[in-house]
């Protein structure tokens, strides 16, 4: 098993596109904390005792996590895209394995990728008030709270991307599955009303982040947690039975 993770390992950070990928998204990540939430910053949000938790949360939800996602689920849809899956699933006894394998893969960058940007996040916006000259009153930051919820959303977020991948298996069509389903998600945020919670990605998964204020109480980060956990499950033994099944081509 472990000749398999170092192989998946491998892949991950032997392709350009992850550095390109996850430069970006890293990068995004300063510009908009850094100035719009740190240098930009000004009258009552400088009074927000939440301020930086709120950055920490706004820039896990957004683009840095959004392109982590598509490195996730490259990982998979290369391999199919240039049908170098028939080498992989030919060196490993099974397709469980290698399957598990990346999974582990994803985890590792899924965990590393949030802490880089729950650090970077409050670093950038500290720095960019410190240069302007304000001050920001004294900051109440959940510690345990936010680094679970983070970790969970980070962790689920990519799993959810890799899910997609396995089960589509074509590039093109998992990357636009990935983008087109919360759009459709919102489509039906109206119909569904306050039951709009329940849906996956725009609803329950991002209710793991959500400040209390903004999510109104509509679901605990516990519940959104376990919620999004069993939508999770439900697709992994799709994907995984599928992938067992199928033909690598």
């Amino acid at each position: 098993m472990l000749p398999t993770i170092k192989a998946e390992l491998r892949k991950l950070y032997s392709v350009r596109s992850t550095y390109v990928i996850t430069g970006v998204g890293l990068l995004l990540t300063i510009f908009v904390t850094g100035y719009i939430q740190g240098f930009n910053l000004k009258g009552a949000d400088l009074l927000n005792p939440n301020h930086y938790a709120l950055v920490i949360t706004g820039a896990l939800s957004s683009v840095p996590l959004i392109l982590g996602s598509i490195v996730a689920l490259l990982l998979i849809t290369h391999e199919y895209r240039y049908n170098t899956i028939l080498y992989t699933l030919t060196n490993s006894r099974s397709r469980g394995k290698v399957l598990a394998a990346k999974i582990v893969t994803v985890t590792i960058y899924a965990l590393l990728l949030t802490v880089v940007v729950a650090v970077l996040a409050p670093l950038a916006s500290y720095i960019g008030i410190s240069l302007k000259g304000s001050h920001l009153v004294a900051q109440t930051i959940p510690y345990a709270s936010l680094l679970w919820r983070s970790l969970y959303y980070g962790w689920t977020s990519l799993l959810a991307a890799l899910a997609i991948g396995v089960l589509i298996r074509s590039q093109v069509g998992a990357i636009v599955t990935l983008f087109v389903i919360p759009t459709v998600e919102l489509m039906f945020t109206s119909l569904l009303k306050t039951k709009a919670v329940y849906l996956p990605f725009t609803g329950t998964s991002n209710a793991i982040l959500t400040h209390p204020a903004a999510s109104q109480g509509t679901m605990s980060y516990g519940r959104a947690a376990i919620i999004f956990g069993l939508y999770l499950l439900v697709a992994w033994i799709v994907a995984w039975i599928l992938f067992l099944r199928r033909d690598a081509n």
